[in-house]
Formats: C-alpha cells, sequence, structure tokens
C-alpha cells in the first residue's frame, strides 16, 4: 500500500463483517471512489479519496475478518494490507452490540502498534437493547481513542474521522500494551529476545506481536522468516516454547492464546458495559422471526419470490416501455440516417442489424431486469437480510456439501456470476469452494433472468418463466447432492455476525448498483455491439450459414429450434445477454413469436440459462480454481445444458 504523491494520510477501515464499514466508509467519501483488485488477488477492495483540513486522506475499505489469523482470501488481503501497507492510520469498527466480539480482533490490532481509533458504531442498536458502553473508559482500557457512531444516519462520523486525522497526524501509537496471563508473557518475552538478537529489524511490527504471531503458528510469518538469516533458530524456539505451552495448558499455543485473548476481550467488555431490561421492538421481533425455521424460511421464499415478481413485472414494464419507444423514434431515425451515409445497400442493411438492433436489444435488458435486480440485491444487503438468509439455509446447505455462508455469494450469482465466485472466498475449504462455484454457475445471473424474462415471461407466461427456475433450483440441488458424495472431505462449521435489520441507506445502495452496471456499460456493451455487428457481417454475406448447416443437428435435432438460433447460443459463451440481443438482431424483429413456437422459445431460454454463463465467468472459475475445474465445469454445464432441453423439447406437450 504505497502511498501516492497526491495523499497525505493512508487511512484504512478494518472490522468484522457486518459492522458498518460500507456505511462508515460512504459518509466520509464523496464521488471519488473506486473498486480495484489487490495484487496478485481476485478480492475487490473500495477506496475513497477525501481532502480535509488542507490534507488529502485515501480511505481504504477492507475486506471483513475475525482475526489476524484468518484463512479465507478475502480475509488475507485484509491483514496483508495492514501488515504490508503500514497504514498512517486504523479505523477499527467494532459493533455497539456485540462488544466482546468484536474486541477479539480489536486487541490483535492494538498490538501491532499502528496509529489507531476504534469506533462504537451501530450504538443506537446497543441503547435500543439496553446496553450503555463507556467510550472513555473503554479508551482507558485499551489505549487508543474511542468514539461512538451511528454509521447509516452520520451521527459522529464526522468526530471519528477527525480523531483518526489527528492520530495519524501525531503519529499516535496505542499508549498501552494489554497483556495476557503471566506464564504466556513470560514465554513471549522470552520468544521476543531471541528475535531481537538474531533478526534484522525489519519488520514494522513490535517483536512482542511477531513472537506471538510465531507461537500461533501464523503461516505468513512462518515463510517470510525461514527465508531470513537467523529465522530458523527463531522458528525453532517458537516450535518449543509452543511445546511447552502445550505441556503447561493442555492445549495448543494457538488455541491457549486465542483463550486469554478472549478472556481479556470478556473482562473488558463487562467492565465497560452497564446493562438494563430493554422492551423488545418491532424490529427485535421481525428480526427473531427471519432468522426461526419455521417463519424463515417462509418469509425467505416471500423474499425470493417477490424478487422474481418485481423483475417480471418492473422488468418486463421498462421493456416494453423501451422497446415500444425505440421502435417508434429511435429505430426510423438511425435506419434512415445509416442509408443516407451509405451508397451500399449492403453496408446500410449490416449497421442497421448491428448497431440499430443491436442497441434496442441492449437498452432492452440492460435498464429492465439488470438495473432493478442490481437495485434490489443492494437493499437486501444494506436492510442486513442476507445473513439471516445464510442462517435459515444453513442446514439445507449441508446436503449439498456447504453451509449457510455459501447462501451469500450464491444469491449473489442472482446478480452477476463473476463476483459470486470471487465471493466463494469466504469459504475456508477447496472442496466447498469447487461445489460452491460449480453450483454458482448454474444460478441465473441478472443477464440470465433477463433472458429468462425476456423471452419466456414475456412471450409465453409468467408460470412458464418459474417453471424454469424451478428446474434449474432442482438441477442445482441435484447437482450439489451428487458433488457432496462423490468428493471427499465434509463440511465445516460456520461462525457469522447476524447485523441488526436497519432501513437501508440511500447513498450506499446507489453506489453498490453502480459499481456493478459499470462492468456491463463499460466492458459488455462493446462486446455486445461487436458481437451485433459480426452476426450482421455474416448474415448480409451469406457466411452464417456455413456455421449453421454443420451444427444443425444440434440446435434442430437434438433441441428442436431454428437453424440460425445456434449463433445466439454459441455467443452466449462469450456474455448470456447477447444471446437475446443477438436473437432479435439475427431473425429482424424483437417479436420472438414471429420466428419461434412456445416450446422452441422455452427450450432455447433454458438452454441458455444453464450451460456455464459467460468468457468472463470461465476466466473467473480459471483463476479461482484453475483451468483444469474451469474446463470441467463449462463442459459438465453444457452437457446437462444440451441434454436437460433435448429432453424437455422431445417430452413436452407444451
Amino acid at each position: 500500500m504505497e502511498k501516492r504523491k497526491d495523499t497525505d494520510i493512508v487511512m484504512v477501515l478494518a472490522g468484522n463483517s457486518n459492522v458498518g464499514k460500507s456505511a462508515f466508509f460512504h459518509q466520509i467519501t464523496g464521488a471519488d471512489v473506486i473498486v480495484s483488485n489487490f495484487p496478485g488477488t481476485t478480492v475487490e477492495l473500495v477506496e475513497g479519496k477525501v481532502v480535509y483540513d488542507n490534507s488529502t486522506v485515501r480511505v481504504i475499505d477492507l475486506p471483513g475478518t475475525y482475526s489476524l489469523g484468518s484463512v479465507a482470501e478475502d480475509e488475507l488481503v485484509a491483514r496483508k494490507m495492514i501488515l504490508e501497507g503500514k497504514p498512517d492510520v486504523i479505523v477499527n469498527i467494532v459493533d455497539s452490540t456485540n462488544l466482546e466480539r468484536n474486541l477479539f480482533l480489536t486487541l490483535q490490532l492494538i498490538g501491532l502498534n499502528f496509529p489507531m481509533v476504534v469506533v462504537l458504531n451501530m450504538y443506537d442498536e446497543a441503547l435500543r437493547k439496553g446496553v450503555r458502553i463507556d467510550a472513555a473508559r473503554l479508551s482507558k482500557k485499551l489505549g487508543v481513542p474511542v468514539v461512538h457512531t451511528v454509521a447509516v444516519r452520520g451521527e459522529n462520523v464526522l468526530k471519528a474521522f477527525e480523531t483518526a486525522i489527528d492520530v495519524a497526524k501525531k503519529r499516535e501509537r496505542p499508549r498501552k500494551i494489554i497483556r495476557m496471563g503471566k506464564d504466556l508473557e513470560d514465554i513471549i518475552a522470552k520468544l521476543a529476545k531471541i528475535i531481537e538478537r538474531n533478526l534484522a529489524r525489519d519488520f514494522d511490527i513490535p517483536t512482542r506481536a511477531l513472537a506471538i504471531r510465531l507461537l500461533e503458528g501464523d503461516a505468513y510469518f512462518i515463510d517470510l522468516i525461514s527465508s531470513k538469516r537467523g529465522g530458523e533458530k527463531v522458528l525453532k524456539s517458537a516450535e518449543k516454547f509452543a511445546l511447552e505451552i502445550m505441556k503447561r495448558h493442555g492445549e495448543a499455543a494457538a488455541l491457549r492464546i486465542a483463550r486469554e485473548r478472549h478472556g481479556i476481550a470478556n473482562v473488558i467488555a463487562n467492565e465497560v458495559s452497564s446493562y438494563a431490561l430493554a422492551k423488545p421492538t418491532v424490529t427485535d421481533r421481525l428480526s427473531r422471526l427471519t432468522t426461526e425455521i419455521k417463519t424463515g424460511v417462509p418469509i425467505m421464499i416471500a423474499v425470493f419470490a417477490g424478487l422474481l415478481f418485481t423483475l417480471l413485472y418492473v422488468g418486463g414494464f421498462l421493456e416494453g416501455l423501451i422497446v415500444d419507444n425505440y421502435a417508434k423514434f429511435v429505430s426510423p431515425a438511425l435506419r434512415g440516417f445509416f442509408a443516407s451515409i451509405s451508397p451500399e445497400e449492403s453496408i446500410a442493411r449490416i449497421l442497421d442489424i448491428g448497431v440499430n438492433m443491436g442497441l434496442e436489444g441492449i437498452l432492452a435488458v440492460m435498464f429492465p431486469y439488470i438495473l432493478v435486480f442490481f437495485v434490489l440485491l443492494a437493499i437486501l444487503e444494506d436492510v442486513g437480510y442476507l445473513p439471516r438468509m445464510a442462517f435459515v439455509m444453513d442446514s439445507a446447505m449441508h446436503k449439498i456439501g456447504l453451509h449457510g455462508r455459501a447462501v451469500v455469494p450464491m444469491l449473489g450469482g442472482f446478480g452477476c456470476n463473476v463476483p459470486a465466485i470471487m465471493g466463494t472466498r469466504v469459504l475456508t475449504s477447496k472442496r466447498e469452494r469447487f461445489i460452491a462455484s460449480f453450483l454458482i454457475t448454474m444460478v441465473p445471473c441478472s443477464a440470465r433472468t433477463a433472458v429468462i424474462l425476456g423471452t419466456v415471461g414475456f412471450f409465453i407466461g409468467v408460470k412458464y418463466a418459474l417453471m424454469i427456475y424451478g428446474i434449474i433450483l432442482l438441477l442445482i440441488f441435484i447437482v450439489g447432492w451428487t458433488l457432496n458424495r462423490i468428493l471427499p472431505g465434509r463440511v465445516s462449521g460456520m461462525v457469522m455476525e447476524m447485523p441488526p435489520l436497519r432501513m437501508p441507506m440511500g447513498r450506499a445502495i446507489l453506489f453498490k448498483t453502480w459499481v456493478r452496471m459499470k462492468s456491463f456499460i463499460y466492458f459488455a456493451t462493446p462486446l455486445l455491439l461487436l458481437g451485433s455487428l459480426l452476426i450482421a457481417v455474416l448474415q448480409v454475406s451469406g457466411l452464417i450459414y456455413g456455421i449453421v448447416a454443420p451444427l444443425a443437428p444440434l440446435t434442430v435435432g437434438l433441441l428442436g429450434l431454428p437453424p440460425l438460433t445456434i449463433i445466439p447460443l454459441l455467443y452466449g459463451f462469450i456474455r448470456k445477454e447477447g444471446a437475446l440481443v443477438l436473437l432479435t438482431a439475427i431473425f429482424g424483429s424483437s417479436d420472438l413469436t414471429a420466428f419461434m413456437s412456445p416450446i422452441q422459445i422455452f427450450v432455447c431460454a433454458l438452454v441458455v440459462a444453464i450451460y456455464v454463463p459467460c468468457a468472463a465467468t470461465i476466466a473467473i472459475l480459471g483463476r479461482e480454481l484453475g483451468w483444469k475445474n474451469a474446463v470441467l465445469i463449462s463442459v459438465c454445464t453444457f452437457l446437462l445444458a444440451v441434454i436437460l432441453g433435448g429432453a424437455v423439447y422431445h417430452l413436452s406437450v407444451l
């Protein structure tokens, strides 16, 4: 994390998941926000630049992490950004309603001796539950400034930000060392002296903190030290002391240290907090209903149904509005313009099919379905419902080799499979990541939702669109159940924060929607137009039939589709929404019933919806799981799509 020439202070926001870091971030940053990948990973980092009091502050929102010893990739990135990036100040966002749990990470961060501020966020929720936290007393206990905030409403956020800037400018490090039990501290002190004697002082963290990390068996620091002069002696000493801790306490050194840290967190939380009986509110009762299996499952089904019906009716309305107005006002004007600038009729036809029809298809997909879905997903995230869905689904997810936490990236797959697969980093085993990634490729993303609703829903009927979703969800369960039984290993346990239900924050919703939409606007639109133009060239020149004829046994014989349908089906490997765009372009009409029967529309949408979604997804599978697994998943989903599509066509009486 190199400090840029135009930056005076680098500030990182660190904390557990679902503690309000994003809300805090959006309150202090303006429009100058960028999203980038951490070098060498697929983990996205959000950062903004703020000019305050003649200082330019670079604010980085780190992925949520519960411990500096975490193993999931996004949590490892959070740790590396702190340890290697050497920020000017750490702003540790803490959930005031769960202080003891959050202090575990806080104690680890304080041990690194970086300038730091603790922000007690969601303090209104704590008060509502009858919990009061003495910020001044907590500050004295921790040795760092502590500020109450309610980030979603902006309360005290400016004060916390100003405090962090002041701490950064003064390079004000924690004022005290929070020690563990005497026997542990004696061993830590001995190992710290060995580190000081044998290793060059090229670590920016205290030797005490390094000694603790080595005793805990931290692979990152072990690898780092093993290549250094004197490192072998230090590591052998660490192993010896770790065994000594095990003999004294009857448990691994890492577990003993974690137990000590939890104990300290418990003592501090109890000493600074006061409790009073609080009357349950409507939000409390609603929160309980969403996490109890008997009521949580029906609520989840209702939420999902509401999502689909909103997409269906709002999306369908917007699609009709856009297509009608485009056909009435824009299309004739563009057709006339292309005819006027080109004396060659063939060139005018290519431009009309490629650009005119292509733009109509893109607009009919982008705003009615993709934009609407991203807004709905952002609202569900901001309300705090997704973790509740994960909790409710935990038991069912175990049947397909996953735990409830996998529900969040899988639900994200309804928006876009690429970030959803990246989101499987929260799963700790390769087995779970493979199963989750495989299943996510079959989750109907917003592009495939556009195909399903824009074809089956719009031209055949709602119940047939829902039938496709039912078939896909059943297929996902069958594939997951099968993978769970043929792949070695077992499901790990789930630990997840349950944030309070809150009113969504408009600015955060708009930001999340824009971040997700811009990838479509910037990258998908040019690809779709290029594909549309290529199809137009092939169609006008007649070359398209050279591709269509050899594949007719698959398209016509097995799937029962018009021969030309193979072109948009193949293009679906590049962009799924492109299949719908090119379908209208290749047949020269946005009315699918003019050239396809109801069963053909159904089969076409089903096949497009099942096989691996797009080139970007295949690329991210290769990056996350390796190219062998990426090819395997792509081939398997394509075979599933073709076999199921053929079966539906030949057996259906639709």
